[in-house]
């Protein structure tokens, strides 16, 4: 029955049969076992769960920690054991908290009391003559009065109770005396799980029966090996006269071919010759192929260096032929400024020498009226210089000015020519010419401009004025020319110096 047991897992495997059982364990396989082995739903026990605030302990110890706490809280929450629980009814002052000691042995008192709960939903009502009738036990004083009905219930069953299977015939009940795991598996195994137990049994007999075959088959395969070696032997005592016959034989059939392989190995030895004589010519015609692909290869990597080269080359040329587009693009830009700034030193030279003339003439004429008696009387406001402007006497002729404004607007015309055939550098360069000339042309338009409105003022002044205002006009008119010719100068000198600058850097790239 034990053995029945650790096979449906109610106990466990490494438990030994005649160690002495514990309360705790007792619970935990009682809970097991009547979930495992009963067929009858209301037989079954189920573990308890804690809830906390919720669940009352039924034991002071026996905490929630304890890992034998749901099958030891199932059976007294199911009443199958005194506990707190069951004692609730009892008055305060009378009631007392229980403890489980499941360290403590199990006694044949308690595995009645509580496998007896377990299997009778009603216990007889006992006494004590009841149960010496029934048991004639000596020691029925010493037994607890709460186990008497459940000693009864199971006394009752006669041959197949738990008294009667696990402790023999005794008539001493002994009830506070400890049990084996195997009594406690002989309790568990009767009731409602008799019957699961009883084929888990009839599976462990029919197990030895079928070791008691397969020993038998054993000894039988043993006697039968023996007879047929003894067959063997005899068949193997004709087979060697066969093979010393079949041995004669084949010393013939060996010299026989001792000598077809002397034979054999003079063929072996001309074709050992003709092989080697084709090894060696296969040799030469390998190093020959071997050398014929060394130069394939270096043909190969020649013909790549000189693609790659003759490529290279290519760029190269298409690279020096960009330059020297570039140069040549550059050098023509240039061109056009040297060109630019020729004209316009030529011109600021011109009208610088236009003005020395028109100097010189005005000079000579007032040579002339200082020798007749005309004095020339100058404002304070102006200043005498070497060259003038024209009076208001000669107004009504070609005015100096005006032919240089006309020459200085074809000029930047022609300047405006060449910028449009030249690159956005050069045509800088000419711009910036232009612009001082422009600048130029605006200072003399705003100073003759002033010297027209006070010729127009000294014209309404007496006859006796006219004289002085002529000097005066021709004083201003030769500061004008002096401004102009010193401007141009400066524009040529600046032009130079940015000419002599593009032409470091043309010649620096």
């Amino acid at each position: 029955m034990f053995s029945a047991l650790q096979a449906l897992k109610v106990i466990e495997s490494d438990a030994l049969p005649y160690d002495l059982c514990t309360r705790r364990e007792f619970a935990r396989w009682v809970v097991s076992a009547s979930n495992a082995l009963s067929r009858n739903s209301a037989s079954k026990v189920y573990p308890a769960m804690y809830i906390e605030n919720v669940t009352e302990l039924a034991f002071d110890d026996i905490k929630p920690e304890d890992p034998d706490f749901p099958f030891i809280q199932g059976l007294a929450e199911a009443g199958l054991i005194s506990s707190n629980l069951s004692n609730q009814n009892v008055p305060s002052t009378e009631s007392s908290r229980f403890t489980f000691s499941p360290e403590s042995p199990l006694t044949r008192q308690d595995l009645l009391s509580w496998k007896m709960a377990l299997e009778y939903r009603q216990l007889p009502e006992a006494d004590s003559k009841k149960l010496y009738q029934l048991s004639g036990f000596l020691d029925i004083d010493k037994i607890n009065p709460e186990a008497w009905p459940a000693l009864l219930a199971d006394l009752s069953a006669g041959e197949h109770g738990i008294t009667a299977l696990a402790f023999g015939r005794t008539r001493l009940f002994q009830p506070s005396k400890a049990v084996t795991k195997a009594q406690t598996a002989v309790s568990l195994a009767i009731g409602d799980a008799f019957e699961v137990v009883g084929e888990e049994l009839a599976r462990i007999e029919a197990e030895a029966m079928a070791e008691n075959v397969v020993s038998a088959h054993n000894e039988l395969v043993a006697q039968v090996e023996k007879d047929i070696n003894a067959s063997f032997e005899k068949e193997l005592l004709r087979e060697k006269e066969l093979v010393d016959a079949v041995e004669k034989m084949a010393e013939e059939a060996k010299s026989e071919l001792a000598r077809l392989r002397v034979e054999k190995e003079e063929e072996t030895l001309a074709l050992e010759r003709e092989r080697t004589s084709i090894e060696t010519e296969m040799e030469a015609l390998a190093r020959i192929r071997n050398e014929l692909e060394e130069q394939l290869q270096s043909l190969a990597s020649n013909k790549a260096e000189m693609s790659y080269e003759k490529e290279r080359f290519y760029r190269l040329q298409k690279q020096v032929e960009d330059e020297s587009q570039e140069i040549l693009r550059l050098q023509n830009e240039l061109e056009v400024e040297r060109n630019a700034l020729s004209i316009a030193r030529d011109w600021a030279e011109d009208e610088a020498r236009r003005a020395r003339e028109q100097a010189k003439v005005l000079k000579e004429a007032r040579g002339r009226w200082e020798k007749y008696g005309l004095k020339v009387i100058v404002d304070s406001d102006l200043h005498e210089q070497t060259t003038t402007e024209s009076t208001w006497r000669n107004a009504g002729k070609q005015n100096p000015v005006e032919g240089t404004m006309k020459r200085a607007g074809s000029l930047i015309a022609k300047l405006k020519k060449m910028a449009k055939d030249v690159g956005e550098k050069s045509k800088e360069v000419i711009y910036l010419i232009i612009e001082k000339i422009s600048l130029l042309i605006s200072a003399l338009k705003q100073q003759v401009h002033g010297l027209e409105n006070k010729t127009k003022d000294l014209k309404m002044k007496t006859k006796s004025k006219a004289e002085d205002v002529w000097r005066q006009t021709s004083l201003r008119v030769d500061e004008i020319r002096s401004v102009s010719i010193v401007k141009a100068k400066e524009t040529v000198e600046e032009l130079k110096d940015r000419v002599g600058k593009l032409g470091e850097k043309f010649k620096s790239k």
